[in-house]
Parts: C-alpha cells; sequence; structure tokens
C-alpha cells in the first residue's frame, strides 16, 4: 500500500500550529474591531440643534461686537474719564487708548472662536456615544438658559432695536439648548451613553 510522502499532518488548530517552513511562528491572530453602535435618532438630533445653539451663539456674540464697534468713542471717553486717567497716574493718549481698545475687542473675538470650537468638539464626542461630553454640554445649555431669565424680563437691556434682536437671538438658542438636553437624556440615549442593551420596543 502507498502512502503519501510527505504524510499529511492531522488538523490542529490555530494555536497549535506548527511552525512555518522557514521556522518562524505563526503570528497571533488579529483581534477584529467591534462595529460601532449607531446613535439613536434622538442622538443625532440633538447634535443638530446643537449644531443650531453653536452656530446662534456665534452670531450673538459677533453682532454684539460689531455693536461695541460702534460705539468705540463712548467707550473710550468714559475711559478716559477714569480718574487713573484724569489724575496722570495713567500716561496714555487717547490714540494708545483707541489702540487698547482694538486689542481687546480683537482678544474676545478669538476667546469667543474657541469656546465656540470647544463646544462643537463636545458635540462630535457626544454623537461618538461619550457620556462625559453629554454631562459638558449639558451643563453648559444650562448656563444659557439661567442667562437668559433676565433677557426675558428686559433686565439690563436699553429698549433699543439692536437689544431687542439680541435679546430674540438669545431667547431662540436657549430654547433650542432645552430641547437638545432633553433628547439626549431620553430612555435611547441613556441606553446609548451607558452602553446598555438597546430596548426590545
Amino acid at each position: 500500500m502507498t502512502q503519501q510522502w510527505p504524510p499529511t499532518p492531522p488538523h490542529q488548530a490555530p494555536h497549535q500550529q506548527s511552525p512555518s517552513p522557514h521556522n518562524f511562528p505563526y503570528p497571533p491572530p488579529v483581534p477584529q474591531p467591534k462595529p460601532e453602535r449607531p446613535a439613536p435618532v434622538d442622538v443625532g438630533t440633538a447634535a443638530q440643534l446643537l449644531w443650531v445653539v453653536a452656530v446662534l451663539g456665534l452670531v450673538q456674540a459677533l453682532a454684539a461686537m460689531v455693536l461695541v464697534v460702534g460705539e468705540k468713542s463712548t467707550f473710550v471717553d468714559e475711559l478716559m474719564k477714569n480718574p487713573s486717567f484724569t489724575s496722570g497716574e495713567v500716561d496714555m493718549t487717547r490714540d494708545g487708548v483707541e489702540k487698547l481698545f482694538y486689542v481687546g475687542i480683537g482678544f474676545t473675538v478669538v476667546l469667543i472662536l474657541i469656546l465656540t470650537g470647544l463646544f462643537v468638539l463636545f458635540v462630535h464626542f457626544m454623537r461618538k456615544g461619550r457620556n462625559w461630553a453629554r454631562m459638558l454640554i449639558t451643563i453648559a445649555c444650562v448656563m444659557m438658559v439661567v442667562w437668559t431669565i433676565p433677557v426675558l424680563f428686559g433686565i439690563g437691556s436699553d429698549g433699543s432695536a439692536s437689544a431687542l434682536a439680541l435679546g430674540g437671538v438669545q431667547i431662540l438658542q436657549a430654547v433650542v439648548a432645552v430641547g437638545a438636553v432633553v433628547l439626549m437624556h431620553r430612555k435611547d440615549s441613556n441606553s446609548y451613553f451607558l452602553r446598555l442593551p438597546p430596548s426590545a420596543e
């Protein structure tokens, strides 16, 4: 009886396989990445609402900066009347004060852009299911609502058309933020952020 030569080795499990022909061990099996769990509809809608919140906040802040620049003379006059200037304690001309004013405006605009970028970054992580991002966004939205309460009663407003327009934008921003918070904390959203099994409903 003829036999196959060389004899066929018996079947072995992957971790029991003999070394390769060049005496190199077989590489360990590569674990397959688990597919990401899709975000619920509520989380996706909340992310879209938060984008609206970010855009409204950016528009409101930049519009406020434009109004401040338009009132530059008033701000500079008030600063020049400061006792530190009138007493000669601070030696600065009006041109110097105006330059300082523009530096402050530029710094404020950069700060607004940075804060908006951070907010959008948190929204991105929230959309990916990061619970810490959801908590930070919730805190930020609650603060927006608290800051909007005086606007509802006209506190601190001079009654001008620009002030009313900015107040309306702020109120709309707060309403959208509340809607986003509610969606982020619904049942399916909680299961998504807390890595709970999806409901059978």
